[in-house]
């Protein structure tokens, strides 16, 4: 995102690219997309959930997997914190698999650094593209 890009701008921008990912997923007999993530891969507790770590671990997956093109975080709020799920689309809008469920981790935090929490906005989920080479 350039410096010249508000914003809110790119996040309308991935609201859409979502609400479309979503239509085209919603053809699909997807049980459980979220919940196929194992509690085993329940990350340590965060304090605070950064942008930057979302993002390294974004890229390194996609170093290992190259036909990831973008990340899906979905945030869920409860009395006791934050838990957001990280999944990896491909090249063909779909979810990367793997032998049980997803491709994807879950993470723990107390809170979002301000600069996801402001991609995240009004809502609980959002596609971040990845760099491509």
């Amino acid at each position: 995102m350039s410096d010249n890009e508000p914003k809110f701008e790119k996040i309308a921008e991935n609201l859409e690219r979502f609400k479309d990912f979503v239509k085209s997923i919603a053809k699909e007999p997807i049980y459980g997309l979220l919940d196929t993530l194992r509690e085993g891969e329940l990350a340590s507790d965060h304090s605070v959930f950064t942008y930057v770590e979302a993002l390294e671990y974004a890229i390194d997956i996609k170093l290992k997997y190259p036909t990831v093109k973008s990340t899906l975080l979905k945030l869920e709020r409860s009395s006791k914190g934050l838990v957001i799920t990280q999944v990896f689309i491909d090249n063909k809008e779909k979810i990367v698999p793997k032998k049980r469920g997803y491709l994807g981790r879950k993470v723990s935090a107390k809170k979002l650094d301000e600069e996801l929490d402001d991609i995240f906005g009004n809502d609980d989920s959002v596609v971040i593209d990845l760099p491509q080479k």
